[in-house]
């Protein structure tokens, strides 16, 4: 922000901040703000802090306080509860156990999750099988981790009929609910935290879409699903686009250049999905893993 001679004000700054769509804001006194036109009006660092249109912002949710141009955080009143009444996405904006099964143990909240955006959920889950399945082969040992309600693994079953299944997730109702689809598949309710229930090289291949966003260690569960892996295996991890991404309930915000530097110590290779534009990394694992 260059100098102008002129006195900011209070109002101009709260301008300013509905211009940024994209801000990491602290809270600054009227009296710093104010200040006197001979001084530099440059805002000063830890003071008040943007990024520029056109950035991104990635990192742990308590560190960054994003403040979208168009998203706002549900504030319940003395005696409310929360309820999909203003929208799905508030049940599950907590990103805990409990919002989540808010979400699958109602009909009526899961017809309207999955109706969202034209029924971009199920084109995405359609559209990683499509990406990954020449890869799958019948006897196959997959794993989702953040497996929700087994859609993803009731798709490669549909193509695969012979694979065996395992899927965790965080959600009682989530895993209850997978067990239902998939009677035979081996489902765990584990709270994803900093590694994963299984012992090594169990898995031909460990998938996990829309969930490393939501998780406040991420690195220690791409750690764990390459521990997890067999020689020869691979990894699928599956975001949004963080350029775009305004949901409270995740804590990173990855963009493909980010997604890449993130996923280079195990050298995930990155592309964006053409229909539903989040991004598909794959990790490959050596033959002979490293320990």
């Amino acid at each position: 922000m260059k100098r102008t001679g002129k006195k900011i004000g209070w109002l101009n700054i709260l301008r300013l901040r509905e211009l940024v769509p994209y801000k990491l804001v602290r809270r600054v006194s009227e009296e710093k703000i104010g200040g006197d036109s001979t001084q530099d009006d440059e805002v000063k660092k830890a003071q008040y802090d943007y990024v520029p249109k056109d950035s991104y912002v990635y990192g742990p949710a308590d560190t960054f306080l994003l403040v979208p141009k168009n998203r706002y955080r549900l504030v319940l009143l003395p005696g409310q509860k929360i309820s999909g009444d203003a929208g799905v996405g508030w049940l599950t904006e907590d990103n805990s156990p409990q919002g989540y099964d808010r979400l699958w143990g109602d009909p009526d909240a899961v017809e309207r999750f999955r109706e969202e955006a034209d029924g971009v959920r199920e084109k995405l889950t359609v559209e990683i099988v499509d990406h990954i399945i020449e890869r799958i082969r019948g006897e196959s040992h997959i794993l989702d981790v953040g497996c929700g309600v087994g859609d993803l693994l009731t798709e490669i079953r549909k193509r695969r009929a012979t694979i065996a299944l395992a899927g965790c997730d965080f959600s009682p109702c989530g895993i209850e609910k997978a067990r239902c689809r998939l009677p035979e598949g081996d489902f765990t309710q584990q709270v994803i935290e900093k590694d994963l229930p299984y012992e090594n090289d169990r898995f031909d291949a460990v998938l996990c879409t829309d969930t490393l966003e939501h998780l406040e260690y991420p690195a220690n569960i791409v750690n764990e699903m390459v521990r997890i892996c067999r020689p020869g295996g691979f990894v699928v991890i599956v975001v949004p686009d963080g350029d775009v991404d305004q949901f409270f309930g995740h804590l990173w915000f990855w963009n493909e250049n980010r997604l890449r530097e993130f996923l280079s110590p195990w050298n995930g290779i990155v592309q964006r999905l053409p229909k539903t534009r989040e991004f598909l990394a794959v990790i490959d694992i050596p033959e002979v893993k490293k320990r």
